[in-house]
């Protein structure tokens, strides 16, 4: 068995945030587009704008002094997302990606654009009190491809948000869909096991003590199982789990558990 505990706020390598408090700021020589003035006010009158930057889809939103709160950038895939030895997007027929698309679309956004400038500009003000300097924070989203077979392709869904200081906060949501219909499959529908036995099943995996296990039965979702080439993971986002700082996951290995999953949910390894 193959038991990973994933006990950081970052689980995609590579990605880091530059926010909160901190000394010394950039120049920034590029050119800006004013799309929208006051796009929001604070309860102390001030209000930001936003703003667009050259070569970039990205928002900015700054403040009159020039200060830039937040940038929200441009939200990607599952279109035009690639993953080394992983099948995506584009291997699918035209109907499926009609129904992968609208599921993506109707869902829309896992954040709240408002809420993260309020927290934006609270820290701001305390930077300000403190006599520090503010740095922007940021938010993203992007779906990529995870894992396949002739039945099924998978996609992740990432959402990094802001924490506070260096650090960030990270959601991961996995869905599997009929790769010839493009229709959601529930993830409890991969497991050969009524859904309340699966549940029970991935908990006694973990092994936990009885009261993050309580916890973890309360808090765990089908969206937190996570389809991979080598093994399936479940990961409980920050904030899900009372006794745990940052997110907290666990992978089974397919092999150790292939009676468990149905024989259409084991992907593909194409490495």
């Amino acid at each position: 068995m193959i038991l990973k505990r994933l006990l950081t706020a970052i689980l995609l390598l590579g990605l880091l945030l530059t926010a909160g408090c901190a000394a010394g700021m950039q120049q920034d020589q590029d050119t800006w587009t004013l799309k929208e003035e006051k796009v929001i006010t604070f309860s102390d009158g001030e209000s930001a704008d936003l703003w667009w930057r050259d070569y970039s889809v990205d928002e900015y939103y700054k403040l009159a002094d020039g200060t830039t709160l937040l940038i929200i950038q441009q939200p990607s895939g599952p279109e035009n997302v690639s993953v080394a030895g992983v099948e995506n997007f584009a291997d699918l027929g035209e109907s499926a990606k009609k129904a992968v698309l609208s599921y993506y679309d109707e869902r829309g956004l896992l954040y709240n654009t408002q809420a993260e400038l309020e927290k934006a500009y609270a820290e701001y003000r305390a930077c300000k009190e403190s006599g520090t300097e503010y740095h922007k924070r940021r938010v993203s989203q992007d779906v990529a491809p995870t894992a396949s077979n002739d039945k099924i392709m998978c996609f992740i869904t990432s959402v990094l948000l802001p924490v506070g200081g260096q650090t960030v906060q990270e959601l991961r949501l996995g869905a599997v869909f009929d790769r010839e219909t493009g229709e959601v499959i529930s993830n409890w529908d991969l497991f050969t096991l009524p859904e309340q036995e699966a549940r029970q099943m991935l908990l006694d995996v973990f092994d936990a003590d009885a009261a993050l296990r309580a916890e973890m039965e309360a808090a765990l979702r089908p969206e937190y199982i996570i389809l991979f080439p080598d093994n399936l993971e479940v990961t409980f986002p920050q904030g899900t789990l009372p006794s745990q700082e940052h997110s907290y996951g666990f992978g089974l290995d397919y092999e150790e558990y292939r009676d468990a999953l149905q024989s259409w949910a084991i992907p593909d390894n194409l490495d």
